[in-house]
């Protein structure tokens, strides 16, 4: 079936043998890096983009010309209507090009409520995207979004949201590795910012590219671990 998910993948081969780490990287605009910088990355990782930014078609573009997936980032207004959480998402999909899918913004959203996450899920599943959740309680909303068709993964950890230090972001990244090993598949997020991306780059060039195969979200999106 081709869908906006599997349409817009990155392209990446992976050892189907190894349990997989997704990486999901937020790039807001406040920091230096870009796409431009972000050749040097020896792995894949996928970036989300805040529809919020002026520039946000023209960053989605750059990244996905240079070979990562993109995905906007979900914003829902607070106290919002079923109704209200269609217009908000479709919006979000119109401006921004190419993307496999949405991830729930970080301080949430899409999970106040049963209805407003149904609502969510059955307009990604309608128009064929992705859904990405924020980690909460016994992560349900995850198996609601399911049922109503969406491909849907909840974030393991984010791993740099309070001012971590390479060395603790390399810390949660073991983490995820040895959880990718128990469950078969881990998604985990962080932030476009210059201790983040050498923690990355550090870890990913270790030697855990023989314990775990490191790939864009869509792969787990598209292929998720079986319970």
């Amino acid at each position: 079936l081709d869908t906006a998910l599997s349409q817009f993948a990155a392209v990446v081969d992976s050892d189907p043998a190894l349990p997989r780490v997704a990486v999901i990287l937020i790039d807001d605009g406040t920091g230096p890096l870009g796409p431009d910088a972000l050749g040097a990355f020896p792995f894949p990782v996928s970036f989300a983009i805040d529809p919020a930014r002026p520039d946000a078609a023209e960053v989605a573009t750059a990244y996905r010309d240079a070979g990562f997936e993109v995905l906007g980032i979900a914003r829902v207004p607070e106290g919002a209507r079923a109704s209200d959480v269609e217009v908000s998402l479709a919006a979000t999909l119109d401006s921004i090009p190419g993307v496999i899918g949405l991830m729930e913004a970080p301080e949430g959203g899409l999970q106040t409520s049963r209805a407003t996450t149904t609502q969510a899920a059955s307009v990604l599943a309608a128009s064929g995207h992705g859904l990405v959740m924020m980690p909460k309680g016994l992560n349900t909303a995850q198996q609601l979004a399911v049922r109503e068709g969406a491909q849907a993964v909840t974030v393991f950890r984010d791993f740099d949201g309070e001012g971590q230090d390479a060395r603790m972001i390399r810390r949660f990244l073991d983490q995820a590795a040895f959880r990718a090993r128990q469950d078969g598949a881990v998604v985990m997020m962080g932030r476009l910012q210059a201790d983040t991306v050498s923690a990355l780059v550090l870890w990913g060039l270790q030697d855990r590219a023989a314990t775990v195969s490191l790939v864009p979200v869509s792969q787990i999106l598209l292929n998720p671990p079986q319970p």
